[in-house]
């Protein structure tokens, strides 16, 4: 199913100047494949239950892949926007205090700092020693976002991107419910103690997504104003 049959609606529209990040168009081409398999979900229901009302079979774990899906991409957003902001933050705003502690845990210390000085490309270097250790970073949870922008010297970003969707702390507690269904699939294939699936909604699901969408879209706003202010 292509991306233009699915429920994916995309952000609201930016004004001219901001265009979406490299990372949110990686996130929005994952995103529609969450929403896809919802969609086929349903349709595929519906064509059972035409063709062969005796057919039984659970099609939930669709919904249960569609809710990997999207955390993945949220996980895979910030991580990938931190990187492609990093070299243009450096040259804005320069070397600033949380930035160089953070290069240093990444590796860029004083001996590297001087091997720089005789590299034809030097930002080069800096952004594959962060990608490198971003490669253990994982940013499903807000506070490991809120940890990781405020190396940009941006603070409380969780709770300031829900008040610029103007959902406010009801956006951030629907996706906190979502990562932590994530974690039980992941890890608990979704069983409640009997050892059976647990109940699980596509109407829910795709509510639940389009606020990992709108989360999103709203951080990168937030980010590329802050970059370009």
């Amino acid at each position: 199913m292509s991306p233009e049959n699915s429920d994916f609606k995309g952000p609201e529209k930016r004004k001219r100047s901001q265009k979406p990040s490299k990372a949110y168009l990686r996130f929005e081409s994952v995103i529609k494949r969450s929403l896809n398999l919802l969609t086929l979900q349903v349709k595929t229901a519906e064509l059972l239950q035409v063709s062969n009302p005796n057919f039984d079979i659970d099609l939930t774990d669709m919904s249960r892949a569609s809710i990997v899906l999207s955390v993945a991409a949220m996980d895979a957003y910030f991580t990938d926007v931190f990187v492609e902001r990093l070299v243009p933050f450096i040259k804005k705003k320069g070397p600033t205090k949380s930035l160089t502690e953070f290069l240093n845990q990444a590796g860029l210390d004083t001996a590297c700092a001087l091997q720089l000085l005789t590299m034809k490309r030097p930002f080069r270097r800096i952004r594959k020693l962060v990608e490198s250790h971003l490669e253990t970073v994982t940013t499903q949870k807000f506070e490991a976002i809120d940890r990781l922008v405020g190396v940009y010297n941006f603070k409380e970003f969780s709770t300031n991107v829900a008040r610029y969707s103007k959902k406010g702390d009801r956006l951030l507690l629907i996706i906190k419910q979502l990562v932590v269904r994530r974690h039980r699939i992941a890890h608990e294939g979704d069983l409640n103690m009997h050892g059976k699936p647990k109940p699980i909604e596509t109407s829910d699901v795709r509510r639940r997504i389009n606020a990992v969408v709108l989360f999103v879209a709203k951080s990168d706003e937030l980010l590329h104003r802050q970059l370009n202010s």
